[in-house]
Order: C-alpha cells, then structure tokens, then sequence
C-alpha cells in the first residue's frame, strides 16, 4: 500500500496574512423587512457583509447599485461609505441604520455584518489591489471556491447559538471567508498588482524566500534560480506585479520588519540590525533613514501608528537615492 504524502508547506499568501497580522469580528446578524438601510462603514476597518436569506441592493457613490442575493458575499476594502438596502434606488439619509422591526408574516433579507482589522500597516499593499467593492456571488455554491459553503453555515450556526468559544470561533470562521474571498479572484483571474504576484506560482516563491528568509543576501541571480527562472524573465515579470525591481523590494520588507521590531521588541538597534541583514548598525541606520524617513529611535519612541497611508511609502516606496543593499 502506498502511503499519502501529507507534508504541508507554507506558501507566500499564508505566509503574508500571517505576517499582518488581522483579526476579525462579527457584529450584526439581523433580519429587515419593509424599507431599511444600513451603513457600517467609517470605522478605519474593513467591512464586509453576508447575505443570508432574501435579497438586498449595495449602493456605493461612483458606482451602479447591484442588486445581492442570499449567500453573496460583500467587502469593502478601503472602508469607503456605502448603503445596504432594501431597493435599487438611494436610500433616504434618515432610513439609514434606523432599527427596523421585523415582521414575520411578510418577505425578509438576513444580513450578517462584521470588519477585518488588520495589525500591520503592509496590509494596504494587499487592500489597494482590490477594488471599492468585491463582490462573491453565490458564495455557497460557487465552484470557484469550493469549501466556502460549509464555513458559512458553520458561522451561521455560532452566530444562533451561544456556544462556549464562539467568539473565537467566529473569528475564524471570518478569517477562513476572506481568505476564500481572495481565491475566488485568484480563480477569476481578476487579481492584480501585489495580490496577482501572491498568486502568481513563480512570483510567490520569490516573494515567500524574501518574507521568510530576508536575513540573507539575496541578489536578483540568486533568487531568479532559486525559482528556476532566468534573470531577465523574473525581473521583468516581478516588476510588472510589484512595480518595483525585486532587490529594491526585499530593501522594503526588511524596512517592514525593523520596523515591527523596534515597536513591539526591546531588542537593540545592535541586534534588529543583525537580523534584518545588516552587516553594522550605522548602515542599517542610514539604509532606515532613507527607506523610511525616520531613524530608528524615532519609530521606537513613537510606537502607536495608524492603520492605512504609511504602508505604500513603507514597502514601496523610499527615495530612489538610497544606497544599495550590501
């Protein structure tokens, strides 16, 4: 009898929401009837909403209402204003988040609500190549992400019953969604930018080799044959997903990581230096400096940040003029 090789390796995606970092939490299961509207946007999180039962419209300014149906599932992944209602028309302002009572005897939609928090300031490199709103239609039954269905009627059932651990396990159920959410673009081949480059088979493992092992002295030959492509294809197709040469990138994710340090470690400067792959503390220092614009004991004496609008500067960005890696 031959036996089944189970080894699971790890892969740049996993590898990815491990590193930022993100919780979620599920706030709202309520059923409306009648003309009703809600809002949950504002909150610096990402929202995302599950249609159980009946049927909805999103509205978002820019872009046509479309109309939901019972098991889509909906995210907003820049946190922008939108509407969840009852008809394809903008609901009145004063309608919005009003409690509706509901009324069994006529047709109703279920709505189950809740947002992602991410920890990490890298996750709006994910966040910003997705668009205003990401819609998965008929989440339970879709064969583009096979397994979704289950996780959703599992977090309906902790949802309905108060089951020791069920916050815990509703976390994780949601985490499971949005990860489900993410394959359905993988499958559609609507990914792009950064997300594209997790899914992409060759990419992602230079992008696993430089999250993982960024310690080392990479250099574009050596990772393009660790991935067993040629150094001109592997540049060129990691600058078109990334938009940055793969060098100048693995110069960013070591910016990241020091940065993670110096605000959640009470390890020296000596030693974050070390482990992000410096040779001294005055060139990691300098290379800090000109990624990031701060020097290291700035960051360390001002650890509390916001979530979005540094991350860009942070893994992508960093002046032109910087010296290169060692």
């Amino acid at each position: 009898m031959n036996g089944l090789n189970n080894d699971i390796h790890e892969d740049a995606l996993t590898h990815f929401l491990s590193r930022v970092r993100f919780d979620a939490q599920i706030f709202k299961h309520q059923s409306y009837c009648g003309e009703w509207a809600i809002d949950t946007s504002g909150s610096g999180r990402v929202p995302f909403h599950l249609i159980d039962k009946g049927s909805a419209w999103v509205h978002m300014e820019g872009s046509e209402p479309q109309q939901l149906q019972a098991g889509d599932l909906v995210l907003i992944p820049h946190d922008l204003s939108h509407t969840i209602s009852n008809a394809s028309t903008p609901p009145d302002s004063g309608l919005i988040n009003t409690p509706v009572e509901s009324d069994s005897g006529t047709s109703f939609t279920s709505i189950l609500c809740g947002y992602y928090v991410f920890e990490s300031i890298s996750a709006e490199v994910l966040l910003s190549d997705l668009p205003d709103l990401v819609i998965l239609l008929n989440a339970r039954n879709n064969p583009l992400t096979n397994g979704v269905g289950h996780i959703i009627d599992a977090t309906l059932l902790e949802v309905d019953n108060n089951y020791p651990g069920r916050t815990l396990a509703l976390c994780d159920l949601a985490r499971l969604m949005l990860l489900h959410l993410l394959r359905g673009r993988f499958a559609e081949e609507l990914s792009t930018g950064f997300l594209a480059a997790l899914g992409d088979p060759k990419i992602s493992q230079a992008l696993l080799l430089i999250h993982t092992r960024f310690n080392e002295a990479w250099t574009l030959e050596g990772l393009a044959r660790d991935i067993g492509m040629s150094r001109t294809s592997f540049a060129n197709k990691f600058h078109q997903h990334i938009g940055i040469p793969p060098v100048k990138y693995l110069t960013a994710w070591r910016m990241q990581e020091a940065t993670t340090l110096l605000k959640t470690s009470t390890l020296s400067v000596d030693k974050i230096a070390e482990q992000c792959g410096y040779q001294s503390a005055a060139s990691f220092r300098k290379a800090f400096k000109c990624n990031t614009g701060k020097t290291p004991k700035q960051v360390r004496s001002n650890r509390p940040d916001t979530l979005f609008g540094r991350a860009t500067d942070l893994l992508l960005g960093g002046s032109n003029n910087c010296p290169k890696e060692e």
